[in-house]
C-alpha cells in the first residue's frame, strides 16, 4: 500500500511540469508591418495568463505627405491563442458624433496563428491613441525569429 502511495505521489510530482507547459509563454518584443508603416507590441508575463502590453505604430513622413505615430499601454488576459485588449477612452463622451469621443473603448486583438505570427487587429475606438493615418493592425514575427 505504502508503493502504491509513493507511486502515485511520484506521478502527480513529475506531471506537474508537463501540465505549466501547455500555455506558452508569449513574452518579448514582436515587430513588423501595419498599415502603411511599422507596428511593435511588447508582451511581459505577469502572472498565471496575465500580461503587460505595449503597442506602438509609426509611419512615417512621405513626399510632404504628413506622417502619424502613437501608443497604447495597459493588461491584458491572454490564452493560448491570442486575447483582446481594451482601454477605456479618456475623451468618451456619449452620443457624440466625433468619431475621437464616440467610442467608449479602444479595442485590439492579439491572435497567433500556427507560423508564430502575432496578428494584431483593430477593432474600433482607438484614433484618439494614434491619429488618423496610423493603425494598430499589421502581422508581427518574435524578436527571436526576426533574422
Amino acid at each position: 500500500m505504502i508503493r502504491i502511495a509513493f507511486l502515485a505521489a511520484a506521478l502527480a510530482l513529475s506531471a506537474g511540469p508537463v501540465l505549466a507547459q501547455d500555455t506558452p509563454v508569449r513574452e518579448g518584443n514582436y515587430y513588423g508591418g501595419g498599415e502603411g508603416g511599422n507596428l511593435s507590441v511588447n508582451l511581459k508575463h505577469i502572472d498565471a495568463d496575465i500580461y503587460a502590453i505595449s503597442i506602438g505604430t509609426e509611419v512615417p513622413m512621405e513626399n510632404d505627405i504628413p506622417g502619424c505615430g502613437g501608443g497604447i499601454t495597459g493588461e491584458l488576459i491572454m490564452e493560448p491563442s491570442g486575447g483582446n485588449f481594451f482601454v477605456e477612452n479618456e475623451d468618451y463622451v456619449a452620443g457624440s458624433s466625433s468619431p475621437l469621443e464616440n467610442e467608449r473603448y479602444c479595442e485590439i486583438t492579439l491572435t497567433f496563428d500556427d507560423e508564430g505570427f502575432l496578428n494584431v487587429q483593430e477593432q474600433n475606438g482607438c484614433l484618439a491613441y494614434h491619429g488618423a493615418s496610423c493603425e494598430f493592425t499589421g502581422q508581427l514575427v518574435h524578436e527571436s525569429a526576426a533574422g
